[in-house]
């Protein structure tokens, strides 16, 4: 294989005063100058009779005016319809008649939506706010609009919204949603097969890792039964989705998951389109990547708005060996059965094939070149053929919210989602060592049969859930504020087993010294209920104050025939219970500016490899105490934001490296004790001009065991993101938008002389930096049967760095001066180079 040419030390150069300038600069408030308004040209608009914070949004796209409101202010109040050709000042005035409301001019040219003091909300519920739960100031701008991610003003806990525009301009359609996220503030992800192929590897959130933190869709909490975790490979790509949100935080008691403390990554599904329409789309690109789907929008019909969209991806991917195959639907209806109800089917289907890579060691890629992945040599554990996998995933809802009194609103959400995950792979898949090899077989009663030393060691596994849940709530509006009353239900059936394999003999079953081939096969049952109640209370005005509180129950019902450690049967129960109060405050100082902060308690039961071994006993569950603080300005040319966090962590089961005699190094769980999260993050976006403006963010991230020096693995102390971003709203759009991730240690563990775990750090990865370029043009209206065209082009990894960019684990074998096995590691895919295409018709 011939190792791609490293960068050229000027253009590594060039990278890093770039990212340099568009940080400082990114980062630096602008005084927006003074200036008297002057008259807008007359907008034409066409606004459904619908909630007014969406009216108003609409207005702010359509005129590119900054539109200013608060929830608070708004309440739950409705907007008639509006047609025609007015100013923007007539359009607002026509949709606040009757609220008690007025919009204000301001001198920069933006409307502050303003009410008399204590005009109570409006009882009228607002399908955004219910299906949101969550207070926002709204400031449209057609920078921020473009930017990696906005900030809500009124927000209680970092947040960091990704909105559909950036995603449209800026991520490949096929992409996965490690891709979407990877710019935000305090988020590391990695994916060693190309930009959104394949699966992450890692997913950090302030250090946390995936299954540390929560992830919702549509609102709905979801996660792998074993410890929470999640394939971003098997989820929804790009184009499904309508925006993303990152709340750095543990939320408010109405927030859902068995995960919430360190953060929720919040992805909401596309909406129907207005109209009719059907958009092709397809994407052509490096590492023989084909992409082709369709999008089809009934507009308003008899039987609701829906939207079917369907997408098929192959890809050999960066690393060798690592082909893939991808097939993706979505399908969502929204019915108004009355003015006040509404009803939303959606179901989703993904399916994925593709060749399972683990790393590589030093020499490996010293000898085969920086996208060495799999070998193609049939005599060695590392040949691809032998590492297929197959994920299949889905996720449907029906969802009914309704206004059951002028002063109450209701919500119910049925789900089921599920996960099948079949594969094979040799005992080692980074052995390229044919002295590694070898297959030994046994009776049934356990006696030796015979040896076969060039055979291939490999194991069949299957690991599959199925979720049955539903989500209830209540939203009473009352004069000082709205009660939250609520609960999720969840249950969750798993199957998971494995036996060792011949390979080298059509995978036929090896069984073992205990005379049976598997491995392991378990049974998992688990059940999750939380109710909750919370009061978003206004004291006064500007000031929202959210008091509450949940209780988590978790209940693990575990029936392994044999277990994973032990090979031995165990069959046991476990219940975890949490009572989790919360407090949150956010206050508009002045119009433009706010401050917040939040104390809440955490909790997350421990996973299921803490089950796997003979004597459970009473297992702890994990607790956190989170404490954040932050700041919002938004001005008319610039927007800035920053918090500090700290969180103590008590019980953390962290994952160790041990070595197994006989076996070889295997993960596995232990207590840690505890250890602290604290940090400093800020985000800014400063519009020149033109359709220009620059982002940027800053994360300071420190995640340390208590009472030692020990860093937890896997958190980047630092960690930025600037960029240079292009919009006019006429057509054209560039921006190219770099990524810093600090240096990280692979592991916090380590087995001494005497075989016992010990926390201490090692095998250290240094820092990178990689750029992104997009660039597009929409055209609109062409010859008369298409009402958008746009082709686009995404450059990943501009720069193209190889970089040494993670830790992935060590070989199973000692080798020559590792005896615990070699460490393998992953490193930054190559540049990419995606054309896109997609049209709208008519």
């Amino acid at each position: 294989m011939s190792r791609p040419p490293s960068p050229h030390p000027s253009s590594q150069r060039l990278a890093c005063l770039l990212v340099m300038t568009t940080a400082i600069a990114g980062l630096l408030p602008a005084r927006a100058p003074a200036a008297t308004p002057t008259p807008a040209a007359p907008v034409t608009v066409h606004l459904r009779a619908q909630s007014l914070a969406e009216s108003l949004q609409e207005l702010a796209r359509i005129s590119g005016r900054d539109i200013l409101f608060a929830s608070s202010e708004i309440g739950n109040r409705r907007a008639p319809a509006v047609d025609g050709t007015l100013s923007v000042e007539d359009a607002a005035t026509r949709l606040l008649r009757g609220s008690g409301l007025h919009a204000v001019p301001q001198h920069d040219g933006g409307l502050l939506i303003e009410g008399p003091a204590g005009t109570p909300p409006h009882p009228t519920p607002s399908p955004q706010d219910a299906q949101k739960d969550a207070e926002q100031v709204t400031v449209i701008r057609r920078a921020e609009r473009l930017a990696p991610s906005t900030v809500p003003l009124t927000i209680t806990e970092p947040t960091s919204v990704i909105q559909k525009r950036f995603i449209t301009n800026n991520i490949i359609p096929l992409a996965s949603v490690d891709d979407i996220i990877k710019f935000q503030p305090s988020v590391w992800s990695q994916n060693p097969n190309g930009p959104g192929m394949g699966k992450a590897e890692t997913i950090s959130l302030r250090g946390f890792q995936d299954g540390q933190y929560n992830m919702t869709f549509d609102g709905i909490p979801f996660g792998d039964a074993s410890d929470l975790h999640h394939t971003t490979s098997s989820l929804f790509i790009s184009h499904f989705l309508d925006q993303v949100q990152v709340d750095r935080g543990p939320g408010t008691a109405a927030t859902l998951g068995n995960a919430t403390f360190g953060g929720t990554i919040g992805f909401d599904s596309r909406e129907p389109a207005k109209h009719f329409g059907v958009t092709p789309y397809g994407t052509y690109g490096s590492f023989n990547t084909r992409a082709g789907g369709i999008e089809i929008d009934s507009g308003k019909t008899r039987a609701g708005s829906m939207v079917l969209d369907m997408q098929h991806e192959e890809t050999d991917g960066y690393l060798t060996g690592s082909a893939e195959r991808r097939s993706n639907l979505l399908f969502k209806d929204v019915i108004e059965l009355g003015e006040h109800t509404t009803l939303t089917l959606l179901t989703t289907y993904d399916k994925e094939w593709q060749y399972t890579t683990q790393g590589a060691t030093l020499a490996q890629y010293a000898k085969y070149g920086d996208n060495y992945g799999l070998c193609f040599n049939r005599a060695l554990q590392c040949y691809y053929g032998y590492n297929p996998s197959t994920y299949q995933s889905d996720f449907s809802y029906v969802n009914l919210r309704t206004r059951l009194a002028p002063w109450l609103t209701f919500e119910d959400k049925l789900y089921t989602n599920g996960f099948v995950h079949d594969y094979t792979e040799s005992t080692d898949a980074s052995q390229d060592d044919p002295s590694a090899n070898g297959v030994t077989f046994y009776s049934t009663a356990g006696k030796k049969l015979g040896t076969y030393g060039t055979d291939i060691p490999g194991k069949y596994a299957r690991a599959s859930f199925r979720d049955y849940g539903d989500t209830m709530k209540f939203r009473a509006n009352t004069p000082v504020g709205d009660v939250l009353l609520g609960v999720w239900a969840d249950v969750q059936d798993d199957r998971r087993y494995t036996y060792a394999v011949d390979l080298s003999q059509g995978s036929i079953p090896v069984p073992g010294k205990n005379g049976s081939a598997y491995s392991y096969d378990i049974s998992d049952l688990n059940t999750t209920v939380q109710p909750y109640l919370e009061f978003d209370w206004h004291p006064i005005k500007g000031m929202t104050v959210k008091p509450g509180i949940k209780y988590s129950y978790f209940h693990r019902d575990y029936d392994a025939a044999i277990n994973k450690s032990t090979k031995l049967p165990l069959n046991d129960r476990q219940t975890f219970t949490s009572w989790q109060p919360s407090i949150a405050i956010n206050q508009i100082i002045l119009p433009g500016w706010s401050a917040y902060g939040q104390i809440a308690r955490g909790f997350l039961a421990p996973p299921m490899s803490v089950f796997q071994t003979q004597n459970v006993g009473s297992v702890t569950p994990e607790t956190t105490l989170n404490y954040q603080v932050g700041t919002v300005l938004q001005k008319k040319r610039w927007t800035l934001s920053a918090d500090a966090y700290y969180i103590d962590f008590s019980n953390y089961i962290a994952s160790a490296q041990i070595k197994v005699p006989g076996i070889g190094t295997q993960s596995t769980s232990v207590n840690s004790g505890g250890a602290v999260y604290k940090g400093l993050e800020i985000e800014g976006q400063y519009a020149i001009g033109a359709g220009f403006s620059l982002y940027g963010n800053y994360s300071v991230n420190d995640a340390q065991y208590k009472h030692t020096q020990v860093r937890v693995a896997a958190t980047p102390n630092v960690l930025a993101s600037f960029g240079l971003l292009y919009d006019n709203g006429k057509g054209p759009y560039f921006s190219l938008i770099g990524k810093f991730v600090g240096n990280h240690w692979g592991l916090d563990s380590t087995t001494d002389s005497d075989g016992h775990t010990v926390f201490a750090n090692q095998y250290r990865v240094g820092s990178t930096t990689t750029a992104d370029l997009a660039l597009g043009w929409h055209f609109h209206h062409l010859a008369g049967f298409m009402s958008e065209l746009t082709p686009s082009l995404k450059i990943a990894n501009l720069f193209d760095s190889h970089a040494i960019s993670d830790f992935a684990g060590n070989q199973s074998a000692a080798s020559k001066g590792y005896p615990d096995g070699a460490p393998l590691y992953w490193r930054l895919s190559g540049r990419s180079i995606f054309f896109n295409l997609s049209m709208t018709l008519p």
